[in-house]
């Protein structure tokens, strides 16, 4: 209501017409169907506050470590208090000099802000105070640092290693039972200790030198063992919220059942997919193997939705097609003889018993094949209705397409031929729910004076559907969602459990 209330005083203030500026849209399409919020639901339930940047133990360490060190500086020093901004800068500060350090040791070192860290790499020291400090610290907090929300700032606190401080928002304490994990991370260095960067607040400047120095004594892929048995007590252990001990205890026991030392984060992703006949030792195989089943075959359906979007983009950029056009060329591209008369035999007909990862995989080659990516978008959602549950998620949102009531929808449109039962695929899983995703998340975003618009990328016009002004190519395949299993495995590893 203010933004046109705005347009209504400007017009009552207009004497004369003006020029204005060319409008610009920016191309949303990350989520076109807005398929992915389930993906991540369904994550929850088997390897909950885990992301997929979070994957060493050593930062864990060192933040709780960094909150200690401010309880210190206040404790021993000669100041006895501190504003909370004084204190988070402290810590942003440590944060900064370790991921600093690190990339002075490797550049391709596995933390996030390599490239944001790369002007640092060369200075002969930096100062952390002024301006640019300023900038580049509040720029790590929300994107790049340790302690952002993208990064291991979530799981610092869901899984203990941080504590907020109660009636001080932003300043946190280290849980007391690691007092003997952090006594032991500081031993490395403690002959360093007397530097000002780890007993001051403000203004500190650090030689590089200084940092390559401590980057070998606190290395980010060299955990203590005290460090690793106190992650593994979170991550899989008795401190761990019961889902992610469950999701911790497949992926073990799907090595164990693998029993070859050389298998692949991709054998694991597997074997933890596979139904019990395929495991070695069928009786070990845990029950939350069929909620990791039920995650890898949400996210087939949805790469097999967005796939076939992104298949339409091409074929209509040639120029307009109707839907029966569009469902004639898909079939055309499946390059079989003949059909089954309804799709009772087809699709919805289907006793594959298919690994769903296998089929995500051949999926992600076809995206890059086109030639192969009708038949890959058939073969995955044959698979993905005959497993669909009868009954959607608490946390499901109809608008999001669960798979349970795509189940429901297509055994609606069972006596349907292959070609009307494609073109109700067009028109209301692929054209309605991008119209719907791309006008409501647009509006929300200018409500909010978003930059970028999540535009619709198909119309319908006089000959059928089009393509908007604008789209001029098809742009890139859709990719499944990193699903945290390579985060869960690396922390296992540093922990000496897998």
């Amino acid at each position: 209501m203010a933004d046109l209330n705005e347009l209504l005083a400007l017009a009552r203030d207009a004497a004369e017409p003006r020029q204005i500026d060319r409008s610009k849209v920016g191309f949303g399409g990350v989520d076109p169907l807005g398929l992915r919020q389930i993906n991540f639901g369904l994550m929850d339930r088997v390897l909950p506050d885990l992301n997929n940047v979070a994957n060493h133990i050593r930062p864990y360490t060192l933040m709780a470590w960094a909150w200690r060190r401010v309880r210190h500086v206040l404790e021993d020093g000669k100041r006895k208090a501190a504003s909370p901004e004084e204190m988070r800068d402290f810590v942003d500060r440590i944060e900064a000099i370790y991921a600093w350090s690190q990339f002075l040791i490797d550049q391709r070192a596995g933390l996030p802000g390599a490239q944001a860290m790369r002007a640092l790499l060369d200075a002969p020291q930096y100062r952390f105070s002024g301006a640019e400090w300023e900038t580049r610290r509040n720029m790590r907090r929300y994107s790049t640092g340790l302690i952002s929300p993208l990064n291991y700032g979530p799981s610092l606190r869901t899984m203990g290693w941080l504590i907020p401080v109660e009636g001080a928002a932003g300043i946190f304490q280290p849980d007391p039972s690691l007092d003997g994990v952090l006594d032991t991370f500081q031993k490395r260095f403690e002959n360093e200790l007397d530097h000002d960067a780890f007993n001051r607040f403000g203004s500190v400047t650090v030689k590089r030198a200084d940092a390559e120095r401590w980057g070998k004594l606190w290395d980010l892929e060299k955990p203590q063992a005290a460090e690793a048995k106190a992650m593994f007590g979170r991550l899989g252990g008795e401190r761990a919220a019961l889902a992610r001990q469950k999701g911790v205890a497949l992926i073990q026991a799907a090595f164990a059942d693998l029993a070859d030392e050389e298998a692949t984060y991709e054998d694991i992703r597997v074997r933890m997919a596979d139904r019990s006949e395929a495991w070695d030792r069928p009786d070990d195989r845990p029950a939350a193997a069929g909620e990791w089943r039920a995650v890898q075959i949400r996210q087939l359906f949805r790469l097999a939705l967005e796939g076939l979007f992104y298949w339409t983009i091409g074929r209509l950029l040639p120029g307009p097609l109707s839907t029966a056009q569009l469902a004639e060329a898909f079939l055309a591209a499946l390059n079989e003889s003949q059909l089954p008369e309804t799709v009772d035999g087809w699709i919805l007909g289907s006793a594959d018993t298919a690994n769903p990862v296998e089929r995500l995989r051949s999926l992600q080659a076809a995206l890059r094949d086109q030639d192969q990516l009708p038949a890959a978008i058939v073969a995955a959602l044959a698979l993905c209705l005959r497993e669909a549950p009868s009954q959607p998620h608490p946390f499901e949102n109809a608008d999001r397409m669960p798979l349970s009531r795509a189940r429901k929808e297509a055994e609606s449109w069972r006596e349907l031929s292959p070609a009307g039962f494609l073109a109700r695929m067009f028109e209301i899983w692929i054209m309605a729910q991008h119209a719907y995703w791309s006008v409501g998340r647009g509006l929300a975003d200018a409500r909010n004076r978003g930059k970028s618009i999540l535009r619709l990328r198909i119309v319908m016009d006089e000959g059928g559907w089009t393509l908007t002004p604008g789209t001029t190519r098809q742009g890139n395949p859709p990719e499944p969602t990193p699903d945290r299993l390579d985060t869960a495995i690396s922390l296992l590893v540093e922990c000496r459990k897998l």
